[in-house]
């Protein structure tokens, strides 16, 4: 147990890091860009230090960072308390970062961090988006609730609802978290198990739809369309018949076409779009078809969108089913902070903290982003001073061509409609087109001139 645990962690961690180049970007551009993502990149390769995609090589951000913080208060109070998972929420919210100590937040968490500023009640900062947000964060829950999914069903959309008040997010994190509660207690999940699997899937997100609806009907915005309270239950239907086809192409297109029967706010075109509907059967049926921990991992950040978020899910869920032994040792050595990320699934199986070594949430979390903070000032810094050397080579080019114009002494361009080159033939400039006509046209009149006068003097 304790090493599935443990490769649930780092699976999060390192799917997360790895989808750091590939985050909004599509698939197309990514092959462009990167060929196929199959390590660590530097980040310098992916994003300028301007970007908020920017992000030290092998660094996790905000889908493991909300999962870590769902995991401290479990470990540190050895039970759920959801005031206590808010209360650290406000915490790492207080950095001396703008975002505080969180990494990669998008608009919607930028306006979920703003509300939490200001109040003290857990569910008063949800925001009304259909993502996948919430479903990063609750794998944690799976691993304390090991035998109570009426108790797990509560706590992951409680634990939804502190950021999200849509019922397509909610229940995706509980269709996440079911998972997890599942293969934490199988080892293997044959295709016969499939069928079992899937149905009781369905059948918990649906229940978790139905007490969403029962219990938290008062934080659900009223202009929420009643059909959007089942979108994720009925957009599971399709994930035992994708499994059945084993066709990742065909599967993909099947979640596409489904998710845009859902009433979209945008068209969907990307199975790894923040729309839960989606993202959710797209996560899953990666972690039940993949047959290595690696290969569903590679597979779902080459996808692109939000790369970050369905790393961390499908990795979180892969790292349970194949455990610590089947991560790559390549991928585990690069991940920053590994070591701390390891205790925390060490502490969860467990069930209490190592006080001895283990390093404080918030001290850990400061100290990366503060040192994530201070290489991107370097390297932005770096960029600017290189522009700014060649702004001045360009100005100093610039003001060789002005001298050199003033020596050959072109005659003045104001009626001309373009600038001709300055060409100098024998030392003398070419004339410009229209200080040529003037010139045939003057001669001209000179030659007529002349032609008059000696007509004259004939007849004279």
């Amino acid at each position: 147990m304790k090493q599935r645990y443990k490769g649930a962690f780092l699976g999060m961690a390192i799917g997360d890091a790895l989808g750091a180049p590939a985050q909004s970007l599509k698939p197309g551009r990514i092959v462009q860009a990167f060929g196929k993502i199959m390590d660590y990149i530097e980040p310098d390769k992916a994003f300028e230090p301007t970007s908020s995609h920017w992000r030290l090589k092998g660094l996790y951000s905000l889908p493991t960072q909300q999962a870590l913080v769902v995991a401290e208060s479990l470990i540190t109070s050895s039970k759920y308390d959801l005031q206590d998972i808010f209360t650290t929420f406000q915490a790492m919210a207080r950095g001396e970062e703008p975002l505080g100590y969180f990494r990669g937040a998008d608009v919607h968490f930028r306006k979920v961090l703003d509300l939490m500023g200001t109040s003290a009640a857990p569910f008063e900062c949800g925001v009304s988006h259909p993502g996948i947000g919430a479903a990063s964060r609750v794998l944690p829950l799976a691993l304390i609730f090991r035998n109570d999914e009426t108790a797990l069903m509560r706590a992951a959309v409680e634990c939804a609802l502190l950021t999200h008040n849509d019922p397509r997010a909610i229940a995706g994190a509980a269709a996440i978290v079911y998972a997890a509660f599942r293969f934490s207690q199988e080892r293997q999940i044959t295709p016969k198990d499939r069928i079992d699997f899937c149905r009781d899937l369905q059948r918990f997100t649906r229940k978790s739809e139905e007490f969403l609806q029962d219990e938290f009907k008062r934080c659900i915005p009223k202009e929420i369309p009643q059909p959007a309270f089942y979108a994720v239950s009925d957009a599971l239907s399709i994930l035992l018949p994708c499994l059945r086809e084993n066709d990742c192409a065909l599967a993909r297109k099947t979640i596409i076409a489904e998710a845009n029967r859902r009433d979209p706010q945008f068209p969907i075109s990307s199975p790894n779009q923040d729309f839960a509907p989606s993202a959710i059967v797209h996560a899953l049926y990666i972690s039940l078809s993949a047959l290595t921990f690696g290969q569903g991992v590679i597979e779902i950040i080459n996808e692109g969108k939000e790369a970050c978020a369905m790393g961390a899910i499908a990795g979180g869920l892969l790292g349970l089913r194949f455990g610590d032994d089947g991560i790559p040792d390549e991928w585990r050595a690069g991940l920053l902070n590994a070591h701390e990320i390891a205790r925390r699934g060490d502490e969860m199986a467990n069930g209490f903290p190592d006080w001895s070594e283990r390093t404080d949430l918030i001290a850990m979390e400061s100290r990366l982003t503060r040192d994530d903070a201070a290489e991107r000032r370097k390297r932005r810094e770096a960029v600017i001073h290189e522009e700014e050397k060649r702004a001045q080579k360009s100005a100093a080019r610039g003001k060789t061509a002005a001298s050199s114009e003033t020596k050959a002494k072109l005659p003045p361009q104001e009626e001309a409609p373009f600038a001709p080159p300055p060409w100098i033939v024998f030392g003398e400039p070419l004339a410009d087109p229209i200080t040529k006509q003037r010139d045939k046209a003057l001669r001209g009149r000179k030659r007529i001139e002349w032609k008059e006068t000696r007509r004259r003097k004939s007849k004279e």
